[in-house]
Parts: structure tokens; sequence; C-alpha cells
């Protein structure tokens, strides 16, 4: 006797297939937007991103995403965004990021 039969193995992809399905159901349904679960590849999330700018005297000042293309003002991964802003402000030296108020990194333009 096989270890798995047809009839077993169809009722356990139907079991996978129902929990695939209805766990992000559910968090869709019982979470209030932004939400961090979801079928989109870009997810809207809590997380809250801040950019500063450093020029050639040590100045620095908050950047603002608004202005660049989207998605990268809504999505904030990588290296794409500080250079976005670089480029749109000739004047910086570096751009800064910070993760809910806290530092994260710095990058050079």
């Amino acid at each position: 006797m096989p270890l798995l039969t047809r009839r077993t193995a169809g009722w356990l992809l139907a079991g996978v297939v129902a929990l695939e399905v209805a766990i992000p159901a559910v968090g869709l349904a019982t979470t209030e937007p932004p939400r961090r679960y979801s079928w989109s590849m870009f997810v809207a999330s809590s997380t809250e991103y801040a950019y500063t700018g450093r020029t050639a005297d040590g100045a620095s000042r908050a950047l603002d995403t608004e202005a660049l293309p989207w998605p990268q003002r809504t999505v904030h991964y990588g290296a794409t965004v500080p250079q976005l802003l670089c480029a749109a402000t000739p004047d910086l030296v570096a751009v800064s990021r910070t993760r809910d108020g806290a530092p994260e990194w710095e990058q050079p333009c």
C-alpha cells in the first residue's frame, strides 16, 4: 500500500490552498489601514521613514520625497531613494535615512 494515496494527497493540497487563501483574507478583513500584509507587491506600512540631506558646509535639512517619481516616494528600499534625492538636490554631499525616528544609515552623494 502506498504511503500517500491520491485521495489523501488531494485533501492535503486542498487544505494548503485553503490556508493560503484564508490567512491573508482574515488579516485584510480584520486590520485597519495601513496594512502590513496583503497580496500586493508594494504594501503600505506604518513605518515612518524620513530623509535628511547634508551639505558641504555641514548644514543639514529635511528632504521631501513627494517630488520623486512614484513608487520611490512611497516605497523606501535600497539606495534608489537617496540617489534620486541627491540628483534632485545637487548641493548635497550625503543623504541619511531614519526609520521611526532612529537613524539607519547615511549615503554619500
